[in-house]
């Protein structure tokens, strides 16, 4: 069956952007696709973290963290509303006028900024493990390197739009790849600093090298993923040429990618705490299911154990004595583990 051809005559660059509309659209409609899929990931976990009773609800840090969450699940709803929006005006408002479509990706702000909302949520992210990593080292220092990387993500995608509305596409790739390079290089600090100060922390002890181990594995599952994603976006960017609007697939999944890791190392924390005020000795990452986790019962008959458990878990837990909970809080709350500095057991 043979298809008519169309009798709209189309400028020569309308024509190209209708033929090369894989390329011109397709980056839209498939990232609005996954960036929706995502935001329903979002408001299972949301609903998790809100309906978990933690122990310790009234303090500064989980009132921070509930405004936290509240804060990045309305920037991931704006998110999601701004891309739908685009979608329906490039394929429905505008399907028979490719010479103001065509146009909107250079022209309209509220198209124009999707790497900016990205680069926002990202930062305020970025700024939570930042502060996590803090807690967990104590050296301000170290955190200098990371909170400049930020800032100059952020001021890259700021330039990137600004050329962008100017019509400057060299500056736009440049600045570009200075926002992808800072988001990238802010994320491999974070998750390096954080394994670091982490294993550093490990004094050799059985219970405390278990929940080490179980706390890294969480830095991985929470942490590793936005750094690939910001890694990919970084190669595609450089790489694609006239196909240059692919990179948008990574970079609409990007921010949504980072309120997903958020939320989960924050689920991960409350369950944790919600464990431990139940007495359990153990630490689970969020809505974990593994063999090698489970809590091995203690035996009553077994007495040359009981000094060595009650030890390690006044060492670890903060459940052991009412003072040694007080000291580790802060970094208990942000998801690691503080050795009590002052007990003989962790020389």
């Amino acid at each position: 069956m043979s298809s008519a051809a169309s009798i709209i005559h189309l400028s020569p660059a309308s024509a190209g952007f209708v033929k090369a509309r894989t390329t011109t659209l397709g980056p839209w409609v498939l990232g609005a696709f996954l960036d929706c899929i995502l935001l329903g990931v979002i408001f299972c976990q949301t609903y998790t973290f809100f309906r978990t009773k933690v122990p310790s609800a009234g303090t500064a840090l989980q009132t921070y963290f509930r405004w936290l969450v509240i804060v990045v699940v309305f920037l991931s709803m704006l998110k999601t509303s701004q891309l739908i929006g685009i979608v329906w005006v490039q394929n429905v408002l505008q399907f028979a006028n490719p010479d103001v479509a065509r146009t909107l990706v250079a022209v309209a702000w509220w198209q124009v900024s999707v790497p900016l909302m990205t680069g926002i949520i990202g930062v305020i992210v970025q700024s939570f493990f930042c502060l996590r990593f803090f807690m967990l080292s104590r050296n301000w220092m170290a955190c200098v390197p990371i909170v400049a990387a930020m800032c100059l993500g952020l001021a890259g995608v700021c330039l990137s739009m600004a050329a962008i509305l100017a019509g400057q596409a060299k500056a736009k790739v440049m600045w570009l790849l200075v926002h992808l390079v800072g988001v990238f290089i802010a994320d491999l600090l974070i998750t390096s600093g954080t394994i670091y100060s982490l294993r550093k922390r490990n004094s050799g002890l059985e219970q405390t090298t278990q929940l080490i181990n179980r706390l890294l594995r969480l830095v991985f599952e929470s942490a590793v993923p936005p750094t690939i994603i910001a890694m990919i976006d970084l190669i595609l960017t450089q790489t694609l040429g006239t196909k240059l609007l692919w990179h948008l697939f990574m970079n609409m999944a990007l921010g949504k990618v980072y309120v997903v890791s958020l939320l989960y190392t924050l689920n991960s924390i409350n369950e944790y705490r919600v464990r431990e005020q139940s007495g359990s000795q153990d630490i689970y990452s969020y809505n974990s299911r593994r063999a090698n986790m489970e809590l091995t019962p203690r035996s009553a008959t077994r007495p040359e154990h009981i000094f060595v458990q009650t030890q390690v878990s006044t060492h670890v837990s903060p459940s052991g004595t009412q003072h040694a909970s007080q000291d580790k809080t802060d970094y208990l709350d942000l998801g690691d583990a503080e050795l009590d500095k002052r007990s003989p057991y962790a020389q």
